[in-house]
């Protein structure tokens, strides 16, 4: 009851490998393996290779828009004149000229170095299903074998580990 509580929304759907309580490890799963109860997935990290949703919490350093365009720094007003200053928006982590999403836009941008462009999109790779942002707490891949090679042990079943991560108390977001 308490899982359900704290964890209602991470998407325990077959043998996925999922993170529903925050572990430091990322995804894990139970395993089929009777004497192996628990293991971490081995899904790689994604914070500066690619983006998830919209790419706001993208800290990569992408300096060139989609169309090959140079990046304005964010602390410069040449050659465009603008209001997100890295000081005053400090938590968007407008460094150099690395595109970002300060105001939750599409997708990643900038302010381009081109006087007749003011701003372009940046090509930002999405993060595939197999990779993990943070603690992988919101991964939705279909990864469900260990690293060793063990299958996953589905979530909706006790058997061979009995488990309180019951899928209907972990709606999909």
């Amino acid at each position: 009851y308490l899982y359900s509580l704290q964890y209602p929304t991470q998407d325990l759907r077959e043998n996925f490998c999922r993170n529903p309580n925050n572990d430091p490890g990322g995804p894990w799963c139970y395993t089929t393996d009777p004497n192996v109860r628990a293991e971490e997935c081995g899904i790689p990290q994604c914070s500066e290779v690619c983006m998830t949703c919209n790419g706001e919490d993208y800290r990569g350093k992408m300096d060139h828009t989609e169309r090959g365009k140079e990046c304005q720094r964010w602390d410069s007003i040449r050659p465009h004149k603008h209001h997100f200053q890295p000081k005053k928006y400090r938590q968007k982590d407008l460094k150099d000229n690395y595109c970002r999403n300060p105001d939750n836009r599409l997708r990643p941008w900038c302010y381009t170095m081109d006087p007749k462009t003011p701003w372009e999109y940046c090509n930002i790779t999405v993060c595939g299903k197999i990779w993990v942002f943070g603690k992988g707490t919101d991964y939705r891949g279909t990864m469900n074998v260990t690293p060793e090679g063990v299958t996953c042990q589905r979530w909706d079943s006790q058997s061979p580990h009995t488990h309180s991560f019951l899928p209907q108390n972990f709606k999909c977001k």
